[in-house]
């Protein structure tokens, strides 16, 4: 991609596309291009959804970790590389269907000898939200930090069951 659209040129092509649509009256044709039309707008919906979370990214001094997220039938597991964290530095949380995890790290380092004196300081920042894609039990998260890898647990709330319907 060459060239980011703007945020609020998309949502005005959005808005110009639902109007035509009605103006059109294709938003009482039952046809095989209403499902189209409706999958189109629900992925701009969510590509604005999208655009609008990276608004709220971390400047350029703060580092966003690269994610694995891994799905199975009970929950989600997230895994980040945080090198050179302890489990001190990093705070994890949850809210609503979002995780966010944030790490900082200040290490000074001193070194005297015959001839010279030198004391370096690093701070190492790293911020991360994720939008989960289903919906948690966030009592019930874990997280572990090994080796600078960070793996956070979350178990899924299982929302619906599958029950048989007699009919009648």
């Amino acid at each position: 991609m060459d060239k980011l659209v703007p945020v609020d040129e998309m949502r005005r092509l959005q808005n110009r596309m639902n109007k035509l649509i009605d103006e059109l009256g294709l938003s009482e044709l039952q046809s095989r291009t209403k499902d189209e039309i409706e999958r189109i707008q629900d992925k701009m919906s969510r590509l604005m959804e999208d655009l609008e979370d990276e608004k709220s990214l971390p400047s350029a001094d703060v580092l966003t970790p690269l994610a694995d997220i891994i799905e199975t039938d009970d929950e989600l597991i997230v895994k980040m590389d945080l090198p050179s964290m302890e489990k001190g530095d990093i705070e994890v949380t949850i809210s609503e269907d979002v995780l966010s995890v944030k790490a900082s790290r200040k290490a000074e380092k001193e070194e005297r000898g015959q001839d010279y004196y030198r004391r370096e300081r690093t701070y190492s920042k790293f911020e991360r939200s994720i939008r989960l894609p289903c919906t948690v039990k966030d009592e019930e998260a874990s997280a572990k930090l090994e080796h600078g890898t960070l793996q956070i647990t979350l178990p899924k709330e299982m929302t619906s069951s599958k029950k048989k319907i007699e009919i009648k």
